[in-house]
C-alpha cells in the first residue's frame, strides 16, 4: 500500500477535520489570490501608472532646472561683484585723477 497524506484519517471526526482543514486551506489561499489581484489592479491604475511615469520624468527636469537656477544665480552673483570691482576701480582712478589735478 502506498503513502498517502491522509492515512492520519481513522475515523469520521478526523474526517471531518481534514475537510475542514483543507476547507480554510482553499479559502486562504482564495484570499492571499484576491489580495494579489489588489496589488496588481492597483499597480496598473491609469493614474497611479501616471503618476509613477511622471515622478521617473520629472526627476531629471528638476534636476535640470535647479542647475539651471543655480547658475542662474552664480552668474548674478558674478555679474554684481564684477560690478563692484569695477566701481572700486572707477574710485581709485576718479581719486588719482583728482590728485594729479591738484598738483
Amino acid at each position: 500500500m502506498t503513502k498517502t497524506k491522509y492515512e492520519h484519517i481513522k475515523s469520521f471526526g478526523d474526517f471531518r477535520e481534514e475537510k475542514m482543514r483543507l476547507y480554510y486551506e482553499i479559502r486562504l489561499s482564495e484570499k492571499k489570490m484576491e489580495i494579489k489581484k489588489m496589488e496588481l489592479q492597483e499597480y496598473l491604475n491609469p493614474i497611479r501608472f501616471a503618476s509613477a511615469i511622471f515622478s521617473e520624468l520629472a526627476k531629471p527636469l528638476f534636476g535640470y532646472f535647479k542647475s539651471w537656477v543655480e547658475d542662474f544665480i552664480q552668474q548674478k552673483r558674478a555679474n554684481k561683484d564684477a560690478r563692484k570691482t569695477q566701481n572700486k576701480e572707477q574710485k581709485k582712478s576718479s581719486e588719482s585723477s583728482c590728485e594729479m589735478s591738484e598738483d
